[in-house]
């Protein structure tokens, strides 16, 4: 996907491109990493914070000290997967926005409170599919150092349909980093609505 700008940005070229795109019923939001990781925070919190055996030694963890570890998901497998299977029986939505009221400004080294929004939440909660979610938290727990990274700038949903897309922003000169590159080729594996957006912007400008 290539999409010329009316003129070089004064902005960052993601945050002008986001409000290019953004039409009546279909919002755009500059997420980057923030919205994807912290709906699996909220999702996952319990097992994420459950007090196994040395992951949390003093009263001011952001996080269980055993997060980069190999065995990070099998120490917390069963409650890994009870938070998941509320994807399955319908109760993730009802369940992430109270964890978002119980928890909110809690310090999490998933959620991204400075970027997440109740409209936002409630929005992708409506608009991505709990097997999409599903897929992303998958992801995520399979590499916590690194999968954490890479993720599309932007997400425009569709409110109609109930449907969304996750878009990678590049400008003139800039490449996909490998961190990209892998999330991209996970979602294309999985047939998860992410793309590039090259953006150009009047050849003549270049030059001023």
């Amino acid at each position: 996907m290539t999409f010329e700008l009316p003129s070089a940005p004064d902005i960052r070229v993601e945050l002008a491109l986001r409000d290019q795109l953004t039409r009546e019923g279909a919002p755009v939001f500059y997420v980057e990493n923030s919205l994807i990781c912290s709906m699996f925070g909220l999702l996952c919190w319990e097992a994420i914070f459950q007090p196994v055996r040395g992951a949390f030694f003093h009263r001011f963890h952001r996080g269980p000290a055993d997060l980069a570890s190999p065995d990070f998901e099998a120490r917390r497998r069963s409650t890994l997967e009870r938070c998941l299977v509320r994807l399955d029986d319908g109760s993730y939505h009802d369940h992430v926005l109270k964890t978002f009221a119980a928890k909110f400004g809690t310090q999490s080294p998933f959620v991204h409170w400075h970027a997440l929004s109740e409209e936002l939440l409630e929005v992708a909660l409506k608009c991505i599919q709990p097997r999409d979610i599903k897929l992303y938290c998958r992801r995520l727990l399979g590499g916590m150092g690194e999968n954490c990274t890479g993720l599309p700038d932007l997400i425009q949903f569709d409110l109609q349909q109930h449907n969304y897309k996750m878009i990678e922003v590049k400008g003139p000169g800039d490449r996909l980093q490998d961190n990209q590159r892998r999330w991209l080729n996970y979602c294309r594996e999985h047939e998860l609505p992410m793309e590039v957006c090259r953006v150009t912007w009047p050849t003549g400008l270049l030059a001023n």
